[in-house]
């Protein structure tokens, strides 16, 4: 027996040898059983050099969309081209087609998506048009209504053995300016036009997991076969109409220029943040927390500082319009919280969620229910929430962060200053000496604790900016004035501003890649907004012109980039079905590249663009430096 198992043995290894030796010279890296093949799709592909940076000598401008629509629907109706194209058009269309997308759609619905690499760019043009028209039912063709075009130029090549060419990449700075082509093997498997990133709100990264995952390959193999090239596009939506319309876009929207803050577009854009927040209400009071526009779909997640703030900006949208329906809702909501979030223990109000009663989510729900008309309705739970405040806040003039978890410090660039904004507004409506007494004590205690250089941090200005600024107007102290301004004047350079941005519709947001301070967030412009007003306001007061000009540009530098980040109109909304139209017209996305909504995005700026309205003067408007 020991001999027969002793030559199977010899056998196999005469047998396997040579095929290991075979395998080790032809594939020494194994890639051919590590990556495997079913499922890769040859397809066209212009020859492309380990670094191509080939940009048309003319590329499509807005005043060429009026003709360049005509020639896009005589293509797409089968119709002769009634007018004459000019040269700079023709030039174009007469350059080889790098690479052109199609996307069909139909109120918004993508039905089907197409590439073309063949000829010219008039000829690719032309087979995008042929492969919609043969792929699509005549009934799928007589429902279309918008055609989203991509002209793709300017490849280059991403090494991703080269971090800092990879990085390049994957950076989300470029997401839905350029797009993606993945070559593996040299088949090209995938692109991704710009305008599809905007559309399904995927980042560079994601989709490479993605195709990793499509072809059940693991990042080693990906990364020895795989070539990433990115590319520019003139984006381009043609509406099919009557008399057919094109729109030029970046990033799948329109450029907002800092000369579009009028008092005009500023009302324009508060009303329609005010309806995002009406429309949001649902039947039985709550408030969308999060929306995803790419998936039209609602996130479950939950924050409830947030929704009592959206409660607050609610309010106060309603009392500026004058509108009893708008309170109505809001009464709703703040029912719907407290039935669902609010509990008393020993006679302490708290806002619980996720096992956590925060300092700032109990001082928020407390200024909500103050400035409702109907506040004396919820005057115990109010009164409630109040002593929680008093029992977090300490002899130093410090505020313990949370109730649960028992003595947290945590969060203390938020919460304090959320306490400390509710104090305000109460002292401001029911002057008490002894809340002035703590409040003060507070003031003190965090104006050392922020100047502290470990401590400093944008996010705890817009807070105590307002809080204190209710505080000097009601007692006039100029340490409160004096700190106002010191803080103001530090958050100014968090502010992206350049006349050389590396893509200007990022321009105005607060954000600053050098510092700590956390990513770009349409939130954290909003309530910095909220803050710099008010600093704006009392620079005027007090006389401080080049202080007051300076929250003048900032303020107008930072409604621009909000206002880029508004879902306005058909054009940013092209791939948002009119069924779905409610829970994203009127809100503001995250960042440029990233359109997920959440409910502070839309509130702080709503309570900014209260005030600026109600402070600025027409000649205030005058576009930033």
């Amino acid at each position: 027996m020991f001999i027969m198992i002793k030559r199977i043995l010899i056998y196999v290894m005469v047998i396997s040898l040579p095929l290991f030796l075979f395998i080790t010279i032809i594939d020494p890296f194994g890639l051919l059983w590590l990556a495997p093949l079913k499922g890769l799709e040859t397809s066209s592909i212009m020859p492309r050099s380990n670094e191509v940076n080939i940009t048309p000598p003319y590329l499509l401008e807005d005043n060429d969309m009026e003709l360049f629509a005509h020639y896009v629907d005589s293509l797409w109706s089968g119709r002769d081209l009634e007018l004459p194209l000019p040269p700079e058009i023709e030039q174009r269309l007469a350059l080889p087609a790098q690479a052109l997308y199609l996307s069909v759609r139909s109120e918004g619905r993508r039905l089907a998506e197409f590439w073309s690499v063949e000829g010219t760019t008039a000829e690719a043009l032309a087979s995008l048009v042929a492969q919609a028209t043969n792929a699509l039912s005549s009934e799928q063709l007589a429902s279309v209504d918008l055609l989203e075009l991509s002209l793709c130029h300017t490849f280059v090549h991403h090494h991703l053995d080269d971090p800092a060419s990879r990085s390049v990449l994957l950076s989300n700075i470029h997401r839905g300016v350029r797009g993606m082509e993945i070559i593996y093997r040299n088949k090209v498997v995938e692109r991704y036009a710009p305008t599809y990133l905007v559309a399904s709100n995927r980042s560079f990264v994601r989709l490479v997991e993605l195709f990793r995952e499509k072809y059940q390959l693991s990042e080693k193999v990906f990364n020895r076969n795989a070539q990433l090239f990115s590319f520019q596009a003139e984006q381009v939506l043609v509406f099919l109409e009557d008399r057919p319309r094109a729109i030029l876009m970046e990033r799948g929207n329109r450029y907002i220029p800092p000369e579009a803050v009028t008092p005009h577009n500023l009302k324009q854009f508060l009303d329609l943040s005010g309806k995002w927040l009406a429309n949001n209400i649902h039947d039985d009071g709550r408030m969308t927390y999060k929306y995803w526009p790419a998936s039209a779909s609602e996130s479950t997640a939950n924050n409830m500082i947030r929704q009592w703030m959206a409660t607050t900006a609610l309010i106060r949208f309603g009392r500026a319009e004058m509108n009893p329906e708008i309170l109505h809702l809001a009464e709703k909501n703040i029912q719907y919280n407290l039935d669902n979030f609010y509990r008393e223990e020993n006679g302490f109000g708290l806002i619980e969620y996720g096992n956590q009663v925060k300092l700032g989510a109990v001082a928020l729900a407390a200024l909500a229910i103050l400035e409702h008309p109907e506040r004396e309705r919820w005057q115990k739970e109010e009164e409630a929430l109040q002593r929680t405040i008093e029992h977090l806040w300490n002899e130093d003039g410090s505020l313990t962060s949370f109730y649960l978890p028992a003595g947290d410090m945590r969060f203390q660039n938020f919460y304090p200053g959320e306490a400390l904004l509710y104090w305000a507004f109460l002292y401001e409506r029911e002057p008490d000496p002894k809340l002035l007494d703590r409040f003060m004590k507070s003031f003190k205690y965090y104006r050392q604790w922020h100047l502290n250089p470990q401590n400093r941090n944008p996010a705890f200005i817009p807070w105590h900016t307002q809080a204190y600024y209710l505080i000097w107007q009601q007692t006039g102290n100029p340490e409160l004035a004096d700190f106002i301004l010191e803080m103001n004047d530090w958050l100014l350079p968090v502010q992206e501003w350049s006349e050389t941005p590396l893509y200007r519709d990022t321009s105005g947001r607060f954000y600053d890649p050098g510092r700590p301070f956390g990513p770009p967030h349409s939130s954290s412009t909003g309530v910095y907004l909220e803050g710099l007003i008010d600093a704006y306001s009392l620079a005027i007061e007090m006389g401080d012109s080049t202080g007051a000009e300076n929250y003048r540009q900032a303020i107008i530098r930072g409604l621009r980039s909000v206002m880029q980040l508004q879902f306005a109109d058909e054009v940013d909304m092209f791939y948002i079905s009119p069924a779905m139209r409610s829970y994203v017209e009127g809100g503001i996305r995250t960042t440029v590249y990233d359109n997920e909504i959440r409910c502070d995005n839309v509130q702080h700026n709503v309570m900014a663009a209260l005030k600026i309205v109600n402070v600025f003067e027409e000649n205030d408007y005058l576009p930033a430096d």
